[in-house]
């Protein structure tokens, strides 16, 4: 041995995070809400993780505990070799090396700045560059974008298109070269022909600049289109994980089966057939217990009164739950 430290394959790394919310209320008692619940994955670089799962799972939650917009209640972030411990370096060396694209590309930039000033903004925060510099990156930034600066620097953001302020927003996270980007359904907002132009342009930085990201949908089409692997949240628990197009190809938990029902059909002649999986519509209140899933679970059975660990059932699979379809 040559004494050299391994190379670090993993850009992050996630062990056992936790983070709990008080719900309170006029006429309702004082109620803790379980919003990440021992939640462990890990993003490898140059890769696409994804945070699968419906409103309410936690998606989100995580993204802002990573960011260090909020702190955790205990477990553990690592990011690029630095545990994320809540002092101020720390968090700082996560804002520069870790940028977000939101969900709404309408009020994510500011309505009275020019694109310009709205790219630049993250390397005058992080005093990237001499000032003369600046303007250099901001320029090579929205014409990575596919945008042309001569024609959109000097303009203000109401005058682009949907599709074009997601892209500003995009070029405004890659000024600072970060190593990792968090995409909080950056497509979900925008008209659908143009999605996949979003999509493929995210493809084409990652290629180029070895970016890692971290996407978080509800739409599992979108999520095989740009990710490796991925992870299925259910009220703030990971109900299953893999590789991304054996999970959605053999599902083995009911609710990404479920999930993977709610995918429109393009072919009209299958409107008509029947679902292979139907989730019970039944109310989920006092289901903390046990396992999460098994008021709205067709299989579930006395054995879900207990909850389900995430296991490893093959190679870079992991399923929680004591049923699982086929």
């Amino acid at each position: 041995m040559d004494g050299k430290p391994k190379p670090v394959d993993e850009i992050l790394i996630v062990k056992n995070l936790k983070k709990s919310f008080e719900k309170k209320g006029f006429f309702h008692k004082k109620e803790t809400i379980r919003a990440v619940d021992n939640v462990s994955f890990s993003v490898i670089k140059g890769q696409t993780f994804v945070l699968a799962g419906e409103s309410g799972s936690g998606k989100t939650t995580i993204a802002r505990l990573i960011l260090g917009a909020i702190e955790p209640d205990s477990g553990e972030i690592i990011f690029d070799g630095i545990s994320l411990d809540g002092r101020l370096q720390s968090i700082n060396k996560v804002r520069r090396n870790c940028q977000m694209i939101y969900q709404d590309p309408y009020s994510a930039i500011d309505p009275r700045m020019k694109v310009v000033d709205i790219v630049r903004e993250p390397l005058d925060i992080h005093g990237i560059g001499r000032p003369s510099e600046r303007q250099s990156l901001v320029l090579d930034a929205l014409r990575d974008v596919s945008l042309d600066p001569d024609e959109i620097a000097s303009k203000y953001p109401h005058m682009l298109s949907g599709g074009q302020r997601q892209r500003v927003a995009i070029a405004r996270a890659i000024t600072t070269k970060p190593k990792m980007i968090i995409a909080d359904e950056p497509v979900s907002m925008l008209d659908v022909s143009i999605r996949v132009g979003v999509l493929e342009l995210m493809s084409k930085l990652q290629q180029r600049h070895g970016i890692s990201f971290l996407y978080i949908t509800h739409d599992l089409s979108t999520a095989r289109y740009v990710g490796h692997v991925i992870a299925i949240l259910y009220r703030g628990s990971i109900v299953e994980m893999g590789e991304i197009n054996n999970v959605i190809k053999r599902p083995l938990h009911p609710y990404t089966q479920a999930l993977i029902n709610s995918i429109p059909d393009p072919y009209p002649g299958n409107h008509q057939g029947e679902k292979k999986f139907r989730i019970n519509r039944t109310e989920e209140s006092g289901s903390d217990k046990g396992c999460r899933f098994r008021t709205r679970c067709p299989y579930a059975t006395e054995k879900c009164l207990e909850e389900p660990e995430l296991e490893k059932v093959e190679e870079g699979r992991f399923v929680a739950c004591f049923f699982r379809w086929n």
